[in-house]
Order: C-alpha cells, then sequence, then structure tokens
C-alpha cells in the first residue's frame, strides 16, 4: 500500500511539472508577442494565442496543451505499473496547465489539457461536455458559469459511463478530478470575468 501511495504522490508531481509547460506563453515569446499573461484574457491557452499571434499558433498551442496529459498519464502507468497513475498523473497534467510553476503559476483554463485526456480514454465524454456547455451557456448566457455547471453536471455522466462499462473506474476519476480542476480554476477566475469588458469575454 504504501508503494502505491508513493507511486501515486510521484505519478501527480510528475503529471503537474509536465503539464506546467507553458506552450502559450514560448510561442508568443518566440513569436517576439507580448507577454500573454498581461494581454487578452491574461490566460496562457490557445484561445488567447489565437488573439495575439493568430489562428494557427493558437491551433499549434491547443494541440501541444492537448497531448502533454496524455503524455504525462501515458508515462505514468508505464513506469509506476499501476493504471491508477493514470488519474493520478492525468489531473496533476490539468492542475500543472491551469497553474503553472514555470510561468508565476499562471496559466490556462484547463480545458484543453482535459480534452486531450478524453479523446484518449473516453471520447463520448467530449460531445456530452460540449452539449452540456452549450445548454448552460444557452441559460445563463455566461461562458465561465457555463463551464462550471458543465464540470458539475459532468460528474454523473461519468458515473454512469461507468456503470455502463464504457470506461474504467480509473478513467472515470481521472474525469471527475479533471472536471473538479476546472471547476476550481474558473471560481477563482469569476471576478476577473466579471470586470472584463463584455467585448473580452
Amino acid at each position: 500500500m504504501l508503494t502505491l501511495i508513493v507511486h501515486l504522490l510521484l505519478a501527480a508531481v510528475f503529471g503537474y511539472l509536465i503539464g506546467s509547460f507553458p506552450t502559450g506563453v514560448l510561442v508568443t515569446r518566440l513569436l517576439k508577442k507580448p507577454d500573454l499573461r498581461s494581454t487578452g484574457s491574461g490566460h496562457t491557452g490557445g484561445l488567447n494565442v489565437s488573439r495575439l499571434a493568430g489562428l494557427a499558433w493558437g491551433v499549434v498551442t491547443a494541440l501541444v496543451d492537448a497531448s502533454k496529459g496524455v503524455l504525462a498519464a501515458w508515462l505514468a502507468v508505464r513506469w509506476t505499473g499501476t493504471p491508477w497513475a493514470l488519474p493520478a498523473a492525468g489531473v496533476g497534467a490539468v492542475a500543472g496547465h491551469c497553474w503553472s510553476a514555470y510561468v508565476g503559476f499562471a496559466g490556462g483554463m484547463g480545458l484543453s489539457t482535459l480534452s486531450g485526456l478524453f479523446l484518449w480514454q473516453q471520447p463520448l465524454a467530449v460531445p456530452i461536455a460540449v452539449a452540456l456547455w452549450g445548454v448552460g451557456y444557452f441559460v445563463l448566457r455566461n461562458s465561465p458559469r457555463a463551464v462550471m455547471l458543465m464540470t458539475v453536471l459532468m460528474v454523473p455522466v461519468f458515473w454512469l459511463l461507468r456503470s455502463v462499462g464504457y470506461v474504467s473506474l480509473e478513467a472515470a476519476v481521472l474525469g471527475i478530478g479533471g472536471v473538479g480542476v476546472i471547476f476550481i480554476r474558473n471560481l477563482t477566475q469569476l471576478r476577473a470575468y466579471d470586470q472584463r469588458a463584455p467585448a473580452e469575454k
């Protein structure tokens, strides 16, 4: 049991360090653009990169961000030999993307990193999450709050997918932990969202 706990802690730390890779900051620095963290939304994800450097670079950033969670979780499972390294490293990677240790704990919103993990482990969750966000946005007319509503509603969805045998228990825990991180990230950003001009939201 102690060995398993150590392995999971190491997997979580490893996932966090990989997830912290500041793709958007590096891309915009290479392009000699202004500091991404003080431009637009202040987030380091693909959407803000596209505002600053163009759509193509935004897509590149999003793809790298989507890949780093998968890479971290895959390597962690192989190295530790336990399937529980999947949620440990995966959730760690999402947290790393949201609060990167390499750029003063700034980061993105975690959606691209978590989406990459979903596409790898439970692709059906992606259209369900998008549909729930769409319903939330239609009702609330506010994207961050719609994301938060989506994360709450996805918890029973993951358990349902697990109960019908679509995903493993480890993948279900990954999903629940991942949307939990996204919920916290959006919750901490609500004041900033509300203070921002409507055109920037």
